[in-house]
């Protein structure tokens, strides 16, 4: 009968923060801006409504495979910037083997995905026409 309750109390405690997991992880809607760019070079700014679309599009296709609530340590990434406005919705850093996305603001949590060549092709075409990363090899 214990094992029972403890089971529960188990699964309700795991149901109740996957759905805290989702609520943290601001919506994809309403973007009007985005800023990319290669590490420490500086950023373009996008605000051409298809590209946008295009952008956030791969980002919640992306987004609905499962991602890992973990700050996956990256160097030489790129820098992709969701903005509303000019407030900053959220944050993707971007290489060819993984994606971090970080909530703007202290204390947020961060989640990571591996990705694939095939996963982001815009992003990777428009990361391709902007200069390069300085001392990244």
């Amino acid at each position: 009968m214990r094992i029972r309750a403890v089971a529960a109390v188990t699964i309700a405690t795991l149901v109740q923060s996957a759905g805290a997991t989702e609520a943290e992880r601001p919506q994809l809607k309403d973007v009007s801006v985005v800023r990319i760019a290669h590490y420490s070079v500086p950023s373009t700014v996008i605000t051409d409504r298809e590209q946008v679309r295009a952008i956030v599009g791969e980002l919640a296709r992306l987004r609905s495979k499962p991602w890992r609530r973990a700050d996956t340590k990256l160097s030489c990434y790129a820098t992709l910037v969701l903005l509303r406005g000019d407030r900053t919705l959220t944050l993707f850093r971007i290489k060819p083997e993984a994606v971090v996305e970080r909530a703007p603001g202290k204390g947020q949590s961060s989640y990571s995905i591996a990705t694939s060549e095939g996963d982001l092709p815009r992003i990777s075409a428009l990361l391709a026409e902007i200069p390069p990363a300085k001392d990244c090899n």
